[in-house]
């Protein structure tokens, strides 16, 4: 649902996805709505899991060095997404599909989407969470992460060369599916299995 090019690759289906918000759009280049920059690590994470009914969804906005207009720091004010909406509850959070679910929330880049979020009292505050439901027909996490479906994140309360007219101290993230991180037993199966192979191959070698 996005005209931009969706910032994810192919989306195998699962129960839950984790997304980092690393890339905004540079507000200190108004003229330029669909210029971007990637920070080195992610301002917030959104956590989307199956659960009966519909899903669970997570958002933190990690504690960050993005340029802040005060001393109270930034915050995150919105959320849009993609997906099948149902009924949203918990977490403090309003909002919901568009009408009829249609795809009509214009965003940076390009995007467009079906639903949007906002939090509770200024937002969701650096080092803090905020978790709500989506449950109805057809809601699943892997409906939200589909590959067109690209999260996009609203920063408030943004200084430095990004607070300007245009911007008014706000700045839009889109995120990515996160890197998933083995189990550690996974790189003790790895390490045995190498090791398996280097003796093998040692034997062959001794062999010939």
């Amino acid at each position: 649902m996005a005209i931009a090019s969706a910032a994810n690759a192919a989306v195998l289906q699962q129960a839950s996805y984790t997304y980092d918000f690393k890339t905004f759009y540079d507000t200190s280049t108004p003229y330029n709505p669909f210029d971007t920059k990637t920070l080195l690590d992610s301002v917030a994470s959104l956590s989307i899991k199956d659960i009966t009914g519909g899903v669970e969804i997570k958002l933190t906005e990690n504690v960050t060095s993005f340029p802040q207009k005060t001393t109270a720091g930034t915050l995150v004010d919105s959320l849009w997404l993609n997906g099948n909406w149902g009924t949203v509850a918990g977490g403090g959070v309003t909002g919901g599909a568009t009408f009829l679910s249609l795809p009509s929330i214009f965003k940076d880049g390009g995007y467009i989407y079906n639903g949007s979020i906002n939090f509770a009292g200024t937002g969701v505050t650096e080092g803090s969470s905020a978790t709500f439901t989506i449950k109805g027909t057809g809601v699943s996490a892997y409906n939200f992460a589909k590959s067109s479906n690209v999260p996009m994140i609203e920063l408030s309360n943004v200084g430095g060369i990004y607070n300007t007219t245009q911007s008014v101290g706000k700045v839009s993230f889109v995120g990515t599916i996160a890197a998933t991180i083995p189990e550690p037993g996974t790189y003790v199966l790895m390490g045995l299995g190498l090791a398996g192979v280097a003796l093998v191959s040692r034997r062959a070698r001794r062999a010939a």
